[in-house]
């Protein structure tokens, strides 16, 4: 691997100048969006929360443009830029920050408006003609930056600054205006490892929260019953907040994984925080809001970590992968379906046409999930579903556990529960809910026969009834 630095920052601005002032900017946006990974479950705030989450996938794909861009530039000499470890350290530092108000400050006051200055820096300094493509993919580029400030800024819950903070925004600020000093690391190796485990979601204080065993929040008609929708649609927006945490954890804590596995986890954090945007309105349409029920945050805390698992391993990587995306966004594809089609004529358009969107959403997150786990497995389908069975086994194992506990000191409640089913049972001519396997959905997001049997044999899924012929 060639890596050096080819030009001084005094030299004139051509090509390489051009390919150095690209190489920055790429890294740097890169540099923000594995922060911004490793906060979003950190985070109390639900505004900020899912203001980050989207601001994370845009990070990283300016940054994948500005990557494709700097090596246009290269090409002809086969050049690979080196990123000054001066980089590196004034980002982690950033990312060290003691609390989620102080890394806003952070962000807002010395990484945006810093990249702001060296986009504005570029668009001055470099040929227009030579270097129009730089120009024009920086001029389109520059107002999502100028946006994120803006919004994170807003969604940040201010308060005075402390001492503590103005200490940490100095030492942010003198790392940044030193950050071309120090060795040389090659692009690909200059991020850095996971500064601390995150085996819990934070939330608002206050909250009232679904008790570890509990079934959660239970809905006896979540089709006709004004009340149910709502515990309906709120527990849908756990699930959102939920995955958009674990898939940004996924990034943050496995950066030598390739380019394209965080830009996939970036993008289902941004559509996680998308739908829950969706799901907050929904809920605000019928006079609900989140935490009118109890929150739960199972399916982070419960899906971070597995005993089997050493902590921060690939296998728990992988196993997260395949109990989240294949196993249960996969029930997500047979659920959202079926609950669009029941959901039809019943004056719930709102809810049946975000449901129809988020349904088109997932079929990109299965297909994350089988394409992840098949690589950390070296693409055996065989030992695939042999890993997911295992992942699952010890899964139901541990919250059939969890679940004896919670029955055994809150027998009442737990029985409670247990006739909020009945009755839901009841009305429905004594049936379970249904949750008809959707083939075609399951077979475009990349899941085969195998993956179908497997899932059908559990028991979680049953086989749609054949359409008419017409015959």
């Amino acid at each position: 691997m060639n890596v050096e630095r080819t030009v001084s920052a005094n030299e004139p601005w051509g090509s390489a100048r051009a390919a150095e002032s690209l190489n920055e900017l790429a890294y740097l946006e890169r540099a923000t969006a594995h922060v911004l990974a490793g906060w979003i479950p950190r985070i109390p705030d639900l505004g900020a929360k899912v203001e980050l989450g989207q601001r994370l996938y845009q990070a990283i794909d300016r940054a994948t443009r500005l990557s494709a861009r700097r090596d246009g530039l290269t090409r002809a000499k086969a050049t690979e830029l080196d990123v000054p470890r001066g980089c590196q350290v004034v980002m982690r530092h950033v990312d060290s920050a003691p609390d989620s108000t102080v890394l806003a400050s952070a962000l807002t006051r010395v990484v945006w408006p810093g990249l702001i200055e060296l986009y504005r820096l570029h668009l001055a300094s470099t040929d227009p003609l030579g270097d129009a493509e730089s120009v024009r993919l920086l001029s389109g580029l520059l107002p999502g930056v100028s946006s994120a400030l803006e919004k994170v800024a807003e969604a940040a819950p201010r308060q005075g600054t402390t001492s503590a903070e103005s200490s940490f925004l100095e030492e942010a600020g003198a790392l940044w205006k030193s950050r071309t000093q120090g060795p040389p690391l090659p692009f690909d190796d200059s991020l850095w490892a996971p500064l601390s485990r995150v085996p819990a979601a934070a939330r608002p204080p206050g909250l009232e929260r679904c008790e570890p065993g509990s079934l959660g929040i239970l809905a006896v008609d979540s089709v006709r019953e004004p009340e149910d929708v709502g515990r309906f649609l709120h527990s849908d927006l756990d699930e959102e907040y939920t995955t958009m945490e674990l898939m940004a954890r996924n990034s943050y804590e496995h950066p030598d994984m390739p380019w394209q596995f965080h830009l996939d986890m970036a993008r289902q954090v941004s559509d996680e925080a998308r739908h829950a945007l969706m799901m907050e309105e929904l809920l605000r349409a019928r006079g609900f809001q989140h935490g009118d029920f109890p929150v739960s945050t199972s399916s982070y805390d419960g899906l971070y970590q597995f005993g089997p698992c050493e902590p921060g391993s690939r296998k728990e990587l992988l196993w997260r992968m395949l109990i989240r995306q294949t196993f249960m966004e996969g029930l997500a594809l047979d659920s959202l379906a079926h609950d669009v089609k029941r959901r039809a004529g019943t004056g719930q358009d709102d809810i049946v046409r975000a449901l129809d969107y988020i349904l088109r959403d997932e079929v990109f997150h299965v297909r994350s999930g089988m394409r992840w786990s098949a690589f950390l497995l070296g693409d055996d389908r065989r030992a695939l579903l042999q890993e997911r069975y295992e992942a699952m086994t010890w899964q139901t194992g541990a919250a059939e556990e969890m679940r004896a506990r919670f029955a055994e000191n809150n027998l009442e409640k737990a029985m409670a529960e247990l006739e909020i089913l009945e009755e839901g049972n009841r009305r429905r001519g004594g049936k379970p809910p249904d949750r008809p396997l959707n083939r075609i959905g399951r077979l475009q997001a990349g899941l085969d026969e195998d993956d179908i049997l497997q899932v059908l044999s559990w028991g979680d899924a049953t086989e749609a009834p054949s359409e008419p012929s017409g015959k």
